[in-house]
């Protein structure tokens, strides 16, 4: 689905990814944990092209986004995989204006060209999943950030993608909610949804994710099975990286 591979990219002078390689299969849950500043969320904003980078390439979902690919040409690919890649983010981003289908719907009706009444029943089917049918004619200020960020995961999987990646999805949010969205995605890899998640929830991370890739300082440090990783860390930055997280 993903194989990033020898990906670097830099700020001006601040080189904030250092040659990242790393694969994530279909069907796989992958966790991308470290500390915060170790440029996780700058890959993924690279994998989805948000962001370009300074050297290696991006395969994902049988399309290859190479370093120094012209914006046009970029932007031209990403449009061939809308739908096929989700996106959720730290921030939920639903449009203030719309109500919660209205924000589901929209994506199926303007980009794919569904019908109204299929995108509809189609939304309400995902709203029903993540547990927010009831609020599907309010607008996003009514609804708590748990509740925002459910609707966030019913968008993304409204262009039925064939991967989803998460961006912290639950950073913004209090325990209470963070339990609500955790459930949610929880559900979604024991549905095989294949994902890519950043993430700072430990017990996320090793109850779900299948594999685990550890960052530190724009690199990848460790990458291996969720229980290689966290019941026998071999590098010391993972090691004192989980000794804090847990603590």
């Amino acid at each position: 689905m993903i194989r990033v591979h020898e990906v670097a990219k830099r700020f001006g002078e601040q080189e904030v990814l250092r040659g990242i390689s790393l694969d994530v299969v279909k069907g796989e849950v992958a966790a991308i944990i470290g500390p915060s500043g170790g440029g996780k969320s700058t890959l993924l904003r690279c994998i989805i092209g948000l962001e370009s980078f300074d050297s290696g390439r991006v395969e994902l979902v049988q399309a290859t986004i190479a370093a120094g690919l012209a914006g046009r040409e970029r932007a031209r690919i990403h449009r061939r995989l809308r739908g096929k890649v989700g996106m959720v983010f730290q921030q939920f981003h639903l449009f203030p204006h719309l109500t919660v289908l209205e924000n589901v719907t929209a994506a199926p009706i303007y980009v794919n060209h569904v019908p109204q009444d299929e995108a509809n029943s189609r939304a309400m089917a995902l709203l029903a999943r993540v547990g927010v049918a009831a609020k599907a004619g309010c607008r996003p200020d009514r609804l708590s950030g748990g509740e925002q960020q459910r609707v966030a995961i019913a968008r993304a999987l409204a262009m039925d993608p064939e991967i989803i990646l998460f961006d912290e999805p639950t950073s913004a949010l209090d325990p209470c909610m963070t339990d609500e969205v955790l459930g949610v995605m929880t559900d979604l890899a024991a549905a095989g949804q294949s994902m890519l998640v950043v993430t700072h929830e430990m017990g996320f991370a090793r109850r779900v994710a299948n594999r685990v890739h550890v960052f530190a300082d724009g690199r990848v440090v460790e990458s291996g099975l969720a229980a290689e990783v966290f019941e026998a860390p071999r590098e010391v930055a993972t090691r004192r990286f989980l000794r804090l997280a847990t603590a």
